[in-house]
């Protein structure tokens, strides 16, 4: 019996030791990392922010409401307790129907973090290189006025992350990370954020409100940045549905 019990603590010990090694080891991935830097616009798109897009937008994701406005050139989120009082002024004054973005959302509709393909490409660098990838698709949707849903599909967005490691260790990352940052996903952030609230467990075994909040911001700026020849257009095809404008 003292023997099971032994090889029973052993093969605890063994299991904390390797459960610290693979920690350790990501640890040192964050330090060393290089992560791929946010998109840049186009040198016309740039010249193009300083005309501004007269619409009006409403969101219930703050996040989404400040990164917005910051990205493309339009003016502020009309806060939504104020949004119907605002619309039924002007529909008196102007005497005309209002066409608004109202309730504006990004929805993830997939994501993965291939993990083969980061296997494949570790062991092209001699299982010297830790490397992570995650893929999304997105679609950016809204309700107008006519109570129609819009949408603007096709979003996608890829980041990676690599670092040098040690032989054997890099690709051991690579095989181990995915496993172990699932808290990572887009969706998962977005959902702890601006969704729920995590718990004091949660957070101590992933990552605080606040830093889920984080990341999902850097999320939404790659995505919008990537995405922004395809965005900008349309914004300034719905500026056109009114014959006029409320100008901020």
């Amino acid at each position: 019996m003292s023997n099971l019990r032994l090889c029973g603590y052993i093969s605890y010990f063994e299991i904390m030791n390797l459960r610290l090694s693979v920690y350790f080891f990501l640890v040192l991935v964050l330090f060393l990392s290089c992560r791929t830097p946010l998109p840049e616009i186009s040198s016309e798109s740039i010249i193009a922010k300083k005309q501004i897009i007269s619409i009006r937008w409403n969101t219930e994701d703050p996040i989404l409401q400040k990164v917005f406005s910051e990205i493309f050139p339009v003016p502020p989120a009309i806060p939504l307790e104020e949004n119907p009082q605002v619309a039924n002024s002007l529909v008196k004054e102007k005497t005309f129907e209002l066409s608004e973005i109202n309730h504006l959302a990004v929805v993830i509709r997939s994501e993965t973090q291939r993990p083969f393909y980061s296997i494949g490409v570790s062991l092209l660098a001699l299982t010297m290189v830790y490397y992570g990838r995650m893929d999304t698709q997105a679609e950016l949707i809204w309700n107008s006025n006519e109570s129609n849903l819009h949408r603007i599909s096709s979003l996608s967005t890829s980041e990676t992350v690599w670092a040098p490691m040690p032989f054997y260790i890099g690709t051991g990352s690579s095989v181990v990370a995915p496993i172990l940052s699932t808290n990572k996903y887009p969706s998962h952030i977005q959902k702890y954020c601006i969704e729920e609230f995590p718990t004091r467990l949660r957070e101590t075994l992933e990552q605080p409100q606040s830093k889920n909040c984080q990341d999902y911001e850097l999320y939404l700026r790659r995505l919008l940045l990537a995405n922004y020849e395809t965005i900008h257009p349309q914004l300034k095809e719905w500026e056109k549905r009114s014959s006029d404008w409320f100008k901020p």
